[in-house]
Protein backbone atom coordinates (compact mmCIF):
# COMPACT_ATOMS: atom_id res chain seq x y z
CA UNK A 1 0.00 0.00 0.00
CA UNK A 2 1.07 3.76 -0.32
CA UNK A 3 1.17 6.78 1.59
CA UNK A 4 1.57 10.19 -0.03
CA UNK A 5 2.48 13.17 1.71
CA UNK A 6 0.80 16.04 0.37
CA UNK A 7 2.80 19.05 1.31
CA UNK A 8 1.01 22.10 1.28
CA UNK A 9 4.05 24.46 2.38
CA UNK A 10 5.66 27.18 -0.62
CA UNK A 11 8.62 27.37 1.73
CA UNK A 12 11.57 25.26 0.98
CA UNK A 13 12.87 23.20 3.44
CA UNK A 14 10.68 25.20 6.11
CA UNK A 15 8.92 23.71 9.16
CA UNK A 16 6.11 21.93 7.55
CA UNK A 17 8.96 20.18 5.34
CA UNK A 18 10.82 19.00 8.05
CA UNK A 19 7.91 17.23 9.68
CA UNK A 20 7.08 15.71 6.20
CA UNK A 21 10.25 14.39 6.24
CA UNK A 22 10.97 13.03 9.41
CA UNK A 23 7.29 11.40 8.94
CA UNK A 24 8.67 9.97 5.93
CA UNK A 25 11.67 8.65 7.50
CA UNK A 26 9.24 6.97 10.10
CA UNK A 27 7.37 5.07 7.26
CA UNK A 28 10.81 4.00 5.46
CA UNK A 29 12.25 2.71 8.59
CA UNK A 30 9.18 0.48 9.73
CA UNK A 31 9.67 -0.96 5.79
CA UNK A 32 6.52 1.34 4.10
CA UNK A 33 6.51 2.93 0.87
CA UNK A 34 5.85 7.12 0.84
CA UNK A 35 6.00 9.35 -1.88
CA UNK A 36 6.18 12.91 -0.83
CA UNK A 37 4.40 15.36 -3.30
CA UNK A 38 5.19 19.23 -2.54
CA UNK A 39 2.55 21.91 -3.96
CA UNK A 40 5.79 24.17 -3.86
CA UNK A 41 5.94 25.69 -7.44
CA UNK A 42 3.17 23.39 -8.91
CA UNK A 43 0.38 25.06 -10.99
CA UNK A 44 -3.40 23.74 -9.24
CA UNK A 45 -5.97 26.46 -9.94
CA UNK A 46 -9.00 26.57 -7.60
CA UNK A 47 -12.17 25.14 -8.81
CA UNK A 48 -14.23 26.79 -11.15
CA UNK A 49 -17.88 24.88 -10.69
CA UNK A 50 -17.99 24.31 -14.24
CA UNK A 51 -19.29 20.54 -13.72
CA UNK A 52 -17.23 19.50 -16.61
CA UNK A 53 -15.67 16.60 -14.65
CA UNK A 54 -19.65 16.09 -13.96
CA UNK A 55 -19.47 15.02 -18.11
CA UNK A 56 -16.25 13.52 -19.03
CA UNK A 57 -13.95 11.52 -17.47
CA UNK A 58 -11.59 14.77 -16.57
CA UNK A 59 -11.45 18.13 -15.54
CA UNK A 60 -11.45 20.88 -17.51
CA UNK A 61 -8.61 22.59 -16.00
CA UNK A 62 -5.30 21.85 -17.56
CA UNK A 63 -3.02 22.12 -14.87
CA UNK A 64 -1.18 19.92 -12.61
CA UNK A 65 -3.87 18.54 -10.77
CA UNK A 66 -3.83 15.92 -13.25
CA UNK A 67 -0.50 14.28 -11.98
CA UNK A 68 -2.59 14.77 -8.05
CA UNK A 69 -5.53 12.11 -9.30
CA UNK A 70 -3.14 9.83 -10.77
CA UNK A 71 -1.16 9.78 -7.58
CA UNK A 72 -4.25 9.99 -5.37
CA UNK A 73 -5.72 6.61 -7.78
CA UNK A 74 -2.55 4.77 -6.24
CA UNK A 75 -2.67 6.40 -2.42
CA UNK A 76 -3.87 3.85 0.32
CA UNK A 77 -3.09 6.26 3.15
CA UNK A 78 -3.18 10.32 2.38
CA UNK A 79 -1.25 12.67 4.80
CA UNK A 80 -2.11 16.12 4.84
CA UNK A 81 0.25 18.55 5.90
CA UNK A 82 0.24 22.49 5.70
CA UNK A 83 1.65 25.24 7.65
CA UNK A 84 -1.54 27.38 9.35
CA UNK A 85 -2.19 30.50 7.53
CA UNK A 86 -4.45 32.80 9.09
CA UNK A 87 -6.34 30.25 10.55
CA UNK A 88 -6.67 27.93 8.22
CA UNK A 89 -4.29 25.75 5.33
CA UNK A 90 -2.21 26.74 2.67
CA UNK A 91 -3.82 28.47 -0.50
CA UNK A 92 -2.14 25.80 -2.58
CA UNK A 93 -3.43 22.73 -0.02
CA UNK A 94 -6.84 24.22 -0.28
CA UNK A 95 -6.78 25.01 -3.76
CA UNK A 96 -6.02 21.00 -4.35
CA UNK A 97 -8.45 20.13 -1.78
CA UNK A 98 -11.40 21.71 -3.54
CA UNK A 99 -10.53 20.12 -7.01
CA UNK A 100 -11.41 16.75 -5.28
CA UNK A 101 -14.75 17.89 -5.81
CA UNK A 102 -14.28 15.95 -9.21
CA UNK A 103 -16.34 12.82 -9.33
CA UNK A 104 -12.62 10.90 -9.84
CA UNK A 105 -12.42 10.98 -5.98
CA UNK A 106 -15.03 8.04 -5.78
CA UNK A 107 -12.36 5.72 -7.23
CA UNK A 108 -9.45 7.03 -4.62
CA UNK A 109 -8.37 4.11 -2.71
CA UNK A 110 -7.34 6.11 0.43
CA UNK A 111 -9.08 4.70 3.29
CA UNK A 112 -7.32 6.79 5.98
CA UNK A 113 -5.56 9.92 6.93
CA UNK A 114 -2.86 11.78 9.00
CA UNK A 115 -2.18 15.45 9.75
CA UNK A 116 0.61 17.46 9.81
CA UNK A 117 0.58 21.54 11.05
CA UNK A 118 2.84 24.14 11.81
CA UNK A 119 1.70 27.51 13.26
CA UNK A 120 3.78 30.85 14.11
CA UNK A 121 1.16 31.49 16.96
CA UNK A 122 1.44 29.49 21.05
CA UNK A 123 -1.79 28.81 21.85
CA UNK A 124 -2.48 25.65 20.11
CA UNK A 125 -6.07 26.51 19.48
CA UNK A 126 -5.09 27.86 15.95
CA UNK A 127 -4.89 24.66 14.56
CA UNK A 128 -8.50 24.10 15.13
CA UNK A 129 -10.49 25.44 11.76
CA UNK A 130 -7.85 23.38 10.28
CA UNK A 131 -8.29 20.45 12.07
CA UNK A 132 -11.73 20.78 11.59
CA UNK A 133 -12.03 21.33 7.94
CA UNK A 134 -9.96 18.36 7.65
CA UNK A 135 -12.34 16.21 9.62
CA UNK A 136 -14.91 17.41 7.51
CA UNK A 137 -13.46 16.28 4.26
CA UNK A 138 -12.66 13.03 5.97
CA UNK A 139 -15.39 12.46 6.99
CA UNK A 140 -17.36 13.33 3.85
CA UNK A 141 -14.74 10.91 2.03
CA UNK A 142 -15.11 8.24 4.68
CA UNK A 143 -11.76 8.44 5.59
CA UNK A 144 -10.18 7.72 9.12
CA UNK A 145 -7.58 9.90 10.71
CA UNK A 146 -4.88 7.86 12.37
CA UNK A 147 -2.92 11.01 13.80
CA UNK A 148 -1.45 14.29 13.83
CA UNK A 149 1.29 15.77 14.88
CA UNK A 150 0.85 19.92 15.43
CA UNK A 151 3.40 22.58 16.65
CA UNK A 152 2.74 25.78 17.46
CA UNK A 153 5.13 28.59 17.63
CA UNK A 154 7.20 27.81 14.56
CA UNK A 155 7.61 31.22 13.34
CA UNK A 156 11.60 31.01 11.78
CA UNK A 157 12.28 28.63 9.39
CA UNK A 158 14.14 25.61 10.37
CA UNK A 159 12.88 26.83 14.25
CA UNK A 160 11.88 22.73 14.01
CA UNK A 161 15.30 21.86 14.01
CA UNK A 162 16.06 19.17 16.92
CA UNK A 163 12.51 19.53 18.06
CA UNK A 164 10.79 16.72 19.82
CA UNK A 165 7.79 16.78 17.02
CA UNK A 166 10.03 15.30 14.61
CA UNK A 167 10.22 11.90 16.53
CA UNK A 168 6.65 12.66 16.75
CA UNK A 169 6.09 12.70 12.98
CA UNK A 170 8.48 9.59 12.69
CA UNK A 171 6.44 7.54 15.13
CA UNK A 172 3.04 8.39 13.38
CA UNK A 173 5.07 7.60 9.75
CA UNK A 174 5.91 3.71 11.77
CA UNK A 175 2.13 3.65 12.43
CA UNK A 176 1.35 4.56 9.16
CA UNK A 177 3.28 2.12 7.92
CA UNK A 178 1.82 -0.55 9.74
CA UNK A 179 -1.53 0.05 8.82
CA UNK A 180 -0.76 0.76 5.18
CA UNK A 181 1.64 -2.83 5.59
Amino acid sequence: MRITVLVGSPRKGGNTEMLADALIAGVRAAGGDATKYSLRGKKIGPCVNCDFCHTHDRCAIQDDMAEVYDLMLQTDVLVLASPVYFFTMSAQLKALLDRFYNPVRERFPIRATAVLGVCADEPPETFAPMLATFAAIEAYLHWTRLGEVTVPGMEKKGGLAGHAALDAAAALGAKLAAYAG
